[in-house]
């Protein structure tokens, strides 16, 4: 059996709900002869496997050939995709698709009136559920139908279709021109985070400038979203935290006014609100960013129960990101380490079908949290996850980072012997990847000299280098390592010998966090 397609076959069985696995035996078992088929017997071997075990499967069929085998397998598989489509015959998109098969089997028929009456029915159902690829395609196939036979249609059908063929065409320009950029901003993004100098920002301006199709803001109609997404990752990578805000909250807002949206892409509505989210994040605003977090965790517990399982996954991800990110506009280190347990359990539930990129950032925040906290062992062993990770090529700034503070929190453990050669792997890993800058070599020169000396006489030298880094920040683009660890609150605490948390925290609070 080929080991790809077992592999696939065993994660989507495992991914099926009671009622699904129900209804697939319903289903092959009423179209077969067999008391049992083979290929639900194939089912329940797979179904009773945690993890994929090829060769105790082959044990179970011993007696069929390996080409035999790969033939039920590969049956199976199409049996299920079969059954699962049948059963969520509810989805406005397979329905339109199962409409538009039915058409072309009348089509096939000669029965052409009926042929249109059942694009007709597809065509009103992707109207009103926005689907304007689909709603094209219908077009197209209603055009064919014209073009060749006499139907006995309006006068005006012919030009009724053109419009309409011209008007959608025209969408899609604009909505393709808009969703290329915002996705290659997106890659932008998770390969290299923020911009980190002037000839960056540049480059990713004369890009942004030169990609984005010319069109004015009043005319923007179907394409908005990805309008709004393409402005939310360019200025969120420049660092324009307050106009990133502006077109995340301009996203939800064209949700809001229009609740077919909402219901036909549930997981884009809650992303925008995690962009929205994240800009108030990096703004410090902690009153917005808590009513818009009410807000998000709200719609979610109000569509849990209706939610199929990728949209599931996105709200967790993005409910928790909210939730992760508030302890720390809040200060409140303590708490969010202790959230942090109830979080690991939670992410459990959900962690093979998250994305790496995501496991990191949720690995690099409970770092971050247990620093802050004070439990600098714990802190180390999620730092440990991203710095061990073989993938360096996703998300190259959290990796800079969770270096960054792994080499801080063994300072913090008195790993001098450690110190030393962390020093230097972390210096070549941050110049591999262009990622060196002044708050980086002040913290190295501070780190290296000060690793044998007594702990007790740094007090000059820490305020040295507070001094230094304050000076050094006021440059924004020197000021991107404090999005990721306060490091002139950590400068603070060991100058007045208090816990960085309640450093932290008293910031917080004098600005009426």
């Amino acid at each position: 059996m080929s080991k790809q397609l077992s592999y696939q076959l065993h994660h989507l069985i495992k991914r099926l709900t009671k009622a699904e696995k129900r209804h697939f035996k319903l289903y092959v078992k009423r179209n077969s002869s067999e008391k049992e088929p083979i290929i639900v017997k194939m089912f329940d071997v797979f179904d009773r496997q945690n993890e994929l075990d090829e060769e105790k499967i082959n044990s179970f069929f011993s007696q069929l050939k390996s080409s035999t085998l790969s033939n039920h397998r590969a049956h199976l598989y199409e049996q299920l995709l079969s059954s699962i489509r049948l059963l969520n015959n509810d989805d406005p998109r397979i329905r339109i698709k199962e409409l538009i098969s039915y058409a072309d089997v009348l089509h096939n028929k000669g029965l052409y009136e009926q042929s249109l009456t059942q694009l007709l029915r597809a065509k009103q159902l992707a109207s009103k559920n926005q689907m304007d690829i689909l709603k094209l395609e219908i077009i197209e196939l209603e055009k064919k139908i014209e073009t060749r036979y006499v139907t006995g249609s309006t006068p005006d059908r012919a030009l009724e279709l053109t419009k309409e063929s011209q008007e959608l065409r025209r969408q899609f320009y604009f909505n393709g021109s808009w969703s290329d950029l915002a996705l290659q901003l997106y890659d932008y993004y998770l390969k290299f985070g923020p911009v980190k100098g002037k000839e960056q920002l540049d480059q990713v301006t004369t890009f942004f400038n030169r990609n984005a199709p010319q069109q004015h803001e009043n005319a923007l109609g179907a394409d908005t979203i990805f309008y709004c997404q393409s402005h939310v990752w360019y200025y969120h990578i420049i660092q324009n935290f307050p106009l990133c805000y502006k077109y995340a909250k301009l996203w939800c807002e064209l949700f809001d006014q229009n609740s077919v949206m909402i219901e036909e892409e549930p997981e884009m509505y809650i992303r925008g609100y995690h962009n929205v989210l994240s800009s108030l994040f990096f703004c410090d605003d902690v009153i917005r960013f808590r009513e818009e977090l009410n807000k998000l965790e709200a719609f979610v517990d109000s569509r849990q129960y209706s939610f199929n399982e990728n949209q599931r996954i996105q709200a967790f991800t993005y409910l928790e990101t909210g939730k992760l990110n508030l302890y720390f506009l809040e200060g409140k280190f303590t708490e969010g380490a202790k959230y942090c347990r109830v979080f690991e359990e939670k992410l459990q539930i959900y962690e093979s079908r998250i994305d790496i990129h995501r496991k990191m950032v949720f690995q690099y925040k409970m770092a971050s949290l247990k620093f802050g906290s004070g439990d600098f062992h714990e802190s180390l062993k999620h730092l440990n996850i991203i710095v061990n990770n073989p993938i360096t090529t996703l998300k190259e700034d959290i990796q800079s980072y969770a270096r960054f503070l792994s080499l801080i929190v063994h300072y913090e453990l008195g790993n001098d012997d450690l110190i030393y050669f962390q020093i230097k792997s972390t210096y070549r890993f941050m110049l591999k990847l262009k990622d060196f800058q002044q708050v980086h070599a002040a913290i190295f020169k501070f780190l290296r000299k000060s690793i044998y000396m007594d702990r007790k006489s740094l007090i000059p030298y820490f305020k040295e280098l507070h001094e230094e880094l304050v000076k050094v920040i006021k440059d924004k683009f020197e000021r991107r390592p404090m999005l990721y660890l306060d490091i002139v609150s950590w400068l603070e605490s060991k100058i007045y010998d208090k816990p960085v948390e309640e450093v932290i925290r008293n910031k917080k609070v004098s600005k009426g966090a």
